[in-house]
This record gives C-alpha cells, sequence and structure tokens, in this order.
C-alpha cells in the first residue's frame, strides 16, 4: 500500500480512550528474512508515532505480535526501519505480507478497516495517476506555446480535483464506524470550504464510534474551520496596499459583482487559474464585474512580476505580504488557496470557490447569456 497517512490524520489522534478492551493479533512473513529483524508497532499520537510493542522476526521471516486495544486507533508497522504501514485497529487480527525492503511490496488484510483504507489508497493512486498526465501533457502545451491546449489541461485539472474531493467525501460518509474517515480529511486540502462536510461527519462519527478518543478530538477541533462568511452573507471588508502604495478597500467595489481572489505567485494552481479569470474579467468587466486580488506572497517583487506575467489588468490587486500571517487571510480563516467568493453588488457572498467552468456558468447566469 501506499502511505498517504499525513499532517492532518497526525493531528487528530489524541489521548487514550474507554471503549470495551480487545485483542489483537497481528502476525505475518517477511520474505527477505533477518532473523531476530525487528518489527515494531507504533501508535500516531499527536503529530508523531511512538513504539508501543517490539517484536523479533525467525529465519523464515515469521512474526507475530498481540495488543490489548482500549479503542480504535491508527498505528504504523515498522518492518526493519525498511518498511512502513499504516494499520487501523478495531478488535480484529490482521495479516501482514511484506518483502522487508525498502520499496517493495507490503500488504495487510483481514479487517474492514484495512479494505476501507486498501480502496481508498487504490482510488488516491488512480486520481495521481490522471493528474500525472494531465502535468505531463500541459507541460509539453507549455513547451510548444499552445495556449489553447494549456487551458484545456488546467480545465481538466480543476474538475478531476473537484470529482476527488466528491469521491474522497462520499466514500468517508459510507464507511460504517470506521477511522479511516477521519484519514480520508487529510486529502481535502480546503477543510473551510468543506466545513459542512466536516462537520457532518463528526456527527456521523460521534454516533458510530462514541468513545473513541480521536472522534471527539476530530469533532471538538473542526471549529477553527468555520468559514468566516456563509453563503448569504455580506464579506468582511478588507483594506490593503496595492504594489504602488495606495489603500484600497473591498468596500469601494459596491454596486458590482466581485470575484474576491486569494492568490499568490508561489501557488501553481491560483496560477493555472489566472488565465480564466482574465478572460472573465475581459467578457464581463464592462457589464459590472470587478475582480479584487489579495494576494498571499511575501515578497513584493515575485507579486508585481506574477501580475504583469499572467495579465492581471484590474487594478484591485492588494497584500501585506504576510504570507498565511495576512491580516485578510485571518479574517476569512484561509488555510489553502486558491480560494474565492463571489459577491454580489450588496457585498453579499453568493458563490464559492467557482473555478475554471464554474465560474464561467455562474457569470454567464448572472449577465443574462
Amino acid at each position: 500500500m501506499k502511505k498517504y497517512i499525513g499532517i492532518w490524520a497526525l493531528a487528530i489522534l489524541s489521548a487514550c480512550g474507554s471503549n470495551t478492551p480487545g485483542k489483537v493479533t497481528i502476525s505475518g512473513t517477511i520474505e527477505n528474512a533477518i532473523p531476530q529483524g525487528e518489527v515494531v508497532l507504533e501508535r500516531f499520537e499527536i503529530g508523531q508515532a511512538s513504539p508501543v510493542k517490539t517484536v523479533y522476526s525467525d529465519h523464515e521471516g515469521n512474526f507475530s505480535m498481540d495488543l490489548e486495544l482500549s479503542e480504535p486507533g491508527f498505528y504504523r508497522l515498522n518492518i526493519y526501519g525498511e518498511q512502513f504501514e499504516t494499520l487501523v485497529l478495531d478488535n480484529e487480527n490482521i495479516k501482514v505480507k511484506a518483502a522487508g525492503k525498502a520499496g517493495e511490496f507490503i500488504e495487510a488484510t483481514g479487517s474492514d478497516d484495512m479494505d476501507n483504507l486498501k480502496e481508498v489508497y487504490a482510488y488516491l493512486d488512480t486520481y495521481q495517476a490522471k493528474m500525472q498526465g494531465i502535468n505531463q501533457r500541459f507541460l509539453t502545451a507549455q513547451s510548444e506555446g499552445n495556449q489553447e491546449l494549456m487551458e484545456e489541461l488546467r480545465v481538466q485539472a480543476l474538475e478531476l480535483e473537484t470529482a476527488k474531493v466528491d469521491r474522497l467525501k462520499k466514500m468517508a460518509m459510507s464507511f460504517e464506524s470506521s477511522l479511516v474517515s477521519l484519514l480520508i480529511t487529510n486529502f481535502i486540502s480546503n477543510k473551510t470550504d468543506e466545513f459542512a462536510f466536516l462537520d457532518s461527519l463528526a456527527t456521523k462519527l460521534q454516533k458510530e464510534i462514541p468513545n473513541s478518543s480521536d472522534v471527539q478530538y476530530f469533532a471538538e477541533n473542526i471549529e477553527a474551520f468555520r468559514p468566516a462568511v456563509a453563503m448569504g452573507e455580506v464579506a468582511p471588508d478588507i483594506t490593503m496596499e496595492t504594489p504602488d502604495g495606495e489603500m484600497l478597500s473591498l468596500s469601494d467595489l459596491r454596486g458590482k459583482y466581485v470575484l474576491l481572489d486569494f492568490w499568490a505567485a508561489w501557488c501553481k494552481p491560483c496560477r493555472m487559474e489566472n488565465p480564466n479569470v482574465v478572460r472573465m474579467y475581459e467578457k464581463y468587466n464592462d457589464e459590472g464585474f470587478e475582480v479584487f486580488s489579495v494576494s498571499l506572497d511575501r515578497s513584493k517583487q515575485q507579486w508585481i512580476d506574477a501580475i504583469e506575467k499572467d495579465g492581471l489588468v484590474w487594478p484591485y490587486h492588494v497584500s501585506d505580504l504576510k504570507y498565511f500571517q495576512s491580516a485578510a487571510a485571518i479574517t476569512y480563516k484561509i488555510n489553502a488557496i486558491p480560494f474565492a467568493l463571489l459577491l454580489d453588488p450588496e457585498g453579499r457572498v453568493i458563490g464559492k470557490n467557482l473555478r475554471g467552468r464554474a465560474l464561467e456558468a455562474k457569470l454567464a447566469s448572472i449577465f443574462g447569456e
């Protein structure tokens, strides 16, 4: 299996719980056996893996370990310090087959959770292969100066990412009483935009695994991702400097439809979307559409160069050059970019993260096409 467990999955893991204790046996065979080689089981807790059990393989590479569980949890199996496999343990025995060498096969089976994990990893492998293919085609088109194909591939990448998030959300909600649903949230980058899903998932898991400390920690901490402004609410005002030092405010644009766009020169997905925003601006600016761009750059020169290179011709560019510590990013709880809101003439939110064809369709409906 691939090792996709990451920052969010590690961060949600907390202290001990009080579920009914259960005994789990993890056993297996290692192809390239090291007699008396260490096989270590580690528990993920608050961003790190701590050893909880160590056994040694025999001359044939066989090993077995028993563990008393107080609750389901995320673990990692460390084989000879060469291979690592994420395990979700919940009172079901696990069988392992491994090569014992870095970069070679390892498989863990025997539980519903491991089946769920395998399903998630298989989908992510497919997604990554498709995205890699798009990226390779994009680089070729870029080297050939094929702007039309580059734009088509940008749209495809955005649609693939949207489809990935939708698929993962469905998986998370379909798994019954499984901590794998928590791991899935690690692959949804814009958690503020998906707060409703996270909240629903927390409610579901609290009912299914009520005594899980992992679920409790997750439920208690998702509030940080509640969006600063909901659909239909007036967006908080922003007042910042332009590259020329002029102070501009979002509220200056009352009376227009406004795309409030958080971006940065270093953000590849933002730069990929910029041509589409430029196209929409050129098409609808005379009809009352404006763009208010907030950069999360740290370098003023890189910010200015990106504006020029991407042809971002609208005058409303602001930044305090403080990265994600930007006052605007904090106000809007921005933890990932690109992030955009579409505002009506009264400054109310009528769309979130509309990109590519979705933005084009929304503006066409507003301006009567």
